[in-house]
């Protein structure tokens, strides 16, 4: 197979110059895909400072020197990156049309195909295999841009989706309970079926993010647990979020609009609740990017409010999942915490540290992980350090990053401080648990 992105090649003749005579340039050898790199797929027009069209790329792999975006198109356009890159004619733009930045990378994940797709045998897709996939699930071993390649009975191939498909898939035989009657749908955010399923618990096949998969008399269908962007573990609340903006003294703090109603079987109680609510942001690594100070909302029945709250840390970047945590309803502490639960959870180099009462639950594909912990050290502290989660077999199912940090009034020994954790994958099955302290550092 000739990789394309390493081997040597001609660029067009018909790099046009201002006196629009053609010139030949000499072969010129190609960097390996990299970090910053472009790899072009087909003939590319390139630009002068003033976006001045003067001649014409090949398909080969080339250098990013800087990247900025632009206004594009006619009237006030659309914003779109440009790649500076080097040429004969010194550092000039170009803004392809079909292109990969930097590599491929190592993805290996679950791809839901619903259409058919065709095979090839090189990422640039100038090599048809001659075969084609039906709609199928399949296993990806490396992604590059908006291209996988997959295992095959033939061998290992590229395809690049045309028709819509789920990356990262969860193929399961899981018992899910629905509380309300539930629309089910084709496909996610497709068509509806016109159908619903009345309360009762489901087997489900197949999960991605909070979408689920079962069998059903229409055949396969998929149905979502719920509509709101985060709900609490009793789905109390029904949470959107709205506008947000970073504090204009403080860049690591957010000022944001929450909108926020009672869950479906929580409108049926007939008077007001006064709920104190917050949230965590974490990344699909299941770091905690964001979290919110508390808020309060009154509700009755379906009533809607606006909340205003403030957020430590930044939500531009990217987050996976959000959380509600119920803090009190009608001035009642909620009941999470229990005094009297076993505290067996210990790192033996930190035994003022402990955990215990810890459970987990499943929302779509990721595991929630809540409990207790306990910190024989007055005043405020950060704890810092990792849950691991083993099945029956002693087999490890997933490592959780742990960061708390207890109250600045923690009168020590013990006090339980709720805490919650966020893995993406399975932990719901879990046999035990194996607590590693980093570090233990005052914040007094």
């Amino acid at each position: 197979m000739r990789n394309r992105w390493i081997a040597v090649m001609l660029l067009v003749c018909g790099f046009v110059m201002l006196d629009d005579r053609c010139r030949a340039e000499a072969s010129l050898e190609l960097p390996h895909p990299g970090e910053d790199t472009i790899t072009l797929l087909e003939n590319t027009s390139v630009y002068g400072d003033q976006l001045k069209e003067v001649g014409l790329l090949g398909p080969q792999t080339l250098k990013i020197l800087k990247t900025r975006e632009v206004r594009w198109g006619h009237g006030e356009g659309y914003k779109r990156p440009i790649y500076l890159v080097s040429t004969w004619l010194g550092d000039r733009w170009i803004a392809p049309n079909r292109a990969l930045l930097g590599n491929p990378q190592p993805f290996v994940k679950k791809l839901d195909l619903s259409g058919i797709e065709s095979l090839y045998n090189d990422p640039l897709l100038t090599e048809p295999s001659g075969g084609q996939l039906a709609p199928q699930i399949v296993t990806t071993k490396a992604k590059w841009d908006n291209l996988y390649l997959i295992e095959t009975r033939s061998g290992d191939k590229w395809i690049r989706p045309i028709n819509p498909f789920l990356e990262g898939i969860r193929e399961v035989q899981e018992d899910v309970e629905l509380l309300n009657l539930t629309p089910l749908m084709r496909h996610p955010y497709g068509l509806e079926t016109g159908s619903s399923l009345s309360p009762q618990t489901v087997k489900v096949k197949e999960v991605w993010n909070n979408w689920h998969q079962i069998d059903s008399w229409l055949g396969p269908v998929w149905f979502k647990l719920y509509e709101a962007d985060a709900v609490d573990a009793r789905h109390i609340l029904d949470v959107n979020f709205g506008y947000q903006h970073i504090d204009e003294k403080d860049p690591k703090l957010t000022h944001m609009t929450v909108n926020v109603n009672l869950g479906p079987k929580w409108r049926e109680v007939n008077e007001a609740m006064t709920i104190d609510f917050k949230f965590n942001w974490y990344n699909k690594n299941g770091e905690r990017v964001a979290a919110s100070r508390t808020g309060r909302v009154e509700l009755n029945g379906a009533e809607k409010h606006s909340v205003d709250l403030l957020v430590d840390g930044s939500l531009d970047q990217w987050y996976a999942y959000a959380t509600v945590q119920i803090v009190r309803i009608n001035d009642k502490k909620a009941p999470e915490l229990d005094a009297s639960a076993a505290m067996d959870i210990v790192d033996p180099e930190h035994p003022k540290f402990r955990l215990g009462n810890v459970s987990v639950r499943q929302d779509g594909e990721f595991s929630i992980i809540n409990g207790q912990f306990e910190l024989d050290t007055k005043g405020s502290h950060q704890v810092k350090g990792r849950i691991t989660f083993t099945d029956q077999k002693s087999q490890v199912m997933g490592t959780v990053p742990l960061e708390l940090i207890t109250d600045a009034d923690n009168p020590s020994k013990g006090i339980p401080f709720s805490f919650e954790c966020v893995f993406s994958g399975n932990l719901k099955y879990y046999a035990t648990v194996k607590l590693e302290v980093d570090s233990i550092t005052s914040l007094n």
